[in-house]
């Protein structure tokens, strides 16, 4: 996060930046009060037989899930015109910086490490800041997961207990199956892509020459090993990922099981209603979609902190 911040100010968009993202934030915490009171308060009308208010509530949480699209719509519009300025900004700083450096220092690093920041770390930072399950997610998952703590707290103190017992688990093994490894690894994998590109580069560039000198198979051999080495770096984030997501999984499985059949014996003793036991499942699925968002934007956002690092670097060369 330091990172990118000290980019954008570079850049002079960070106020607008964090004005957009504030802007944005909202959406996904009222659509879960809509929905989860939505749901409530039509099974109270079920249960209380009064079916002909149902209309009535159809049509104002209607009109306020339209109302609530049409803003979102709206920010949206705005954030992607931001986007494209972002993009196109960031790409002329870094060419022109790249332009400006004394040759030694061009020299000074393989040309396949240059086009990979140019485009792939670009490509990454951009990511970063605007793209899905990034930083615009990260604090709409917040902001959402928040909310829906406290309407489940106000509703079950118990429900939300048992929820937070089967979520915290999950990130604990994401901090130290992903979060702690995926740095390094990218750093490594960024690393190995500039010198599969400088590998490939001679085949095109300089063919002739390798024909001439009969070094076809030498070339392929270097540059095939080169793929290897990327492509192991690359199994091993996506191992990691498929690990926290199947832990994700089962604690998620766990957690709904456990509430459900306390659900049925509250509604059983008649303790709680069944509408109050479908609110809490519905505040609970936020909480959990707010809760994996979060581990997804958090793994992005450590994995793309490493390119934003490297075009910090060039940018203060």
């Amino acid at each position: 996060m330091g990172a990118l911040r000290e980019l954008v100010k570079r850049m002079g968009l960070w106020r607008k930046y964090i004005v957009l993202l504030l802007l944005r934030s909202p959406f996904d915490a009222f659509r879960t009060w809509l929905l989860a009171n939505l749901m409530k308060s039509i099974f109270r009308c079920l249960e209380s037989y009064h079916s002909g208010a149902l209309w009535k509530l159809c049509v104002v949480y209607g009109l306020l899930c339209v109302l609530l699209f049409v803003y979102n719509g709206i920010i949206w519009a705005k954030y992607a015109a931001f986007s494209a300025k972002v993009e196109s900004c960031l790409q002329k700083k870094m060419f022109d910086q790249i332009l400006s450096l004394p040759l030694e220092r061009i020299d000074a690093r393989l040309s396949g490490e240059w086009i990979t920041r140019l485009n792939s770390d670009i490509q990454a930072a951009f990511t970063m800041m605007n793209g899905p399950l990034n930083i615009p997610h990260l604090v709409v998952a917040v902001i959402n997961t928040m909310l829906s703590c406290l309407l489940m707290r106000k509703s079950s103190l118990l429900f939300l207990g048992i929820t937070w017992i089967f979520a915290l688990p999950q990130f604990v093994l994401n901090d130290k199956l992903v979060l702690k490894a995926i740095p390094k690894l990218k750093e490594e994998a960024q690393t190995a892509m500039a010198e599969n590109t400088s590998a490939i580069k001679p085949l095109i560039t300089d063919a002739d020459t390798i024909l001439l000198y009969d070094a076809q198979a030498l070339m392929m051999h270097h540059c095939a090993e080169t793929s290897s080495r990327f492509m192991k770096i690359n199994m091993k984030m996506h191992v990691r990922r498929a690990l926290s997501d199947v832990s994700m999984r089962l604690f998620g499985i766990g957690g709904y099981l456990v509430l459900l059949f306390m659900g049925y014996s509250f509604i059983h003793s008649g303790t709680m209603a069944f509408s109050d036991v479908v609110y809490c499942f519905q505040i609970r699925g936020s909480i959990l979609s707010g809760m994996f968002m979060l581990i997804a934007c958090l793994n992005n956002i450590k994995t793309n902190s490493v390119c934003v690092k490297r075009i910090n670097d060039t940018l203060q060369e």
